[in-house]
Order: structure tokens, then C-alpha cells, then sequence
């Protein structure tokens, strides 16, 4: 069970109910939708990959250059898949 917050007050909403609007402002709101196709998962252990790459580099990790082309090239995959 997720839960996530409206957009217009804050207010915290479960994604198991289905409610088109917010019961506390009647604003309509929609539950994020989860990464369900492979691309998308490409692209997010893409940008993982390069995060980590990019504090490996700043604290001085030698083996930072090494994470950076796996990094893009599954981030590019994501994109094109």
C-alpha cells in the first residue's frame, strides 16, 4: 500500500482507494503511476548508476571512471527501448 499526497493541500492519500478527487479539498488527483515497462527501469539503474559514479568521483573513488559508461549506456537503452 503506497501512499501519496495531493498536489493542491498536502494531504496524505492511499493509491488502494480509488478516488478521483481529494477528499479534503475536492481538488481531482491522480496516484502516480509505478514504472511498469523495462525502459523505464533501464533509465532509473541508469541515473542510480551515474549518481553513484558521480560520489564516487567527488570523494576520489579510482574505479568512479569505470561506473559512468555502464551508467549511460543503460540510461540511453531506457530511453530507446
Amino acid at each position: 500500500m503506497a501512499h501519496f499526497r495531493c498536489p493542491a493541500c498536502s494531504a496524505e492519500l492511499s493509491d488502494e482507494d480509488p478516488i478521483s478527487t481529494c477528499p479534503q479539498c475536492g481538488k481531482p488527483v491522480r496516484a502516480p503511476a509505478p514504472i511498469t515497462h523495462l525502459g523505464g527501469k533501464l533509465q532509473v539503474i541508469g541515473i542510480l548508476i551515474l549518481v553513484a559514479a558521480i560520489i564516487a568521483i567527488l570523494s576520489g573513488g579510482w574505479w568512479a571512471p569505470a561506473l559512468l559508461f555502464p551508467g549511460v549506456v543503460l540510461f540511453i537503452l531506457g530511453k530507446f527501448w
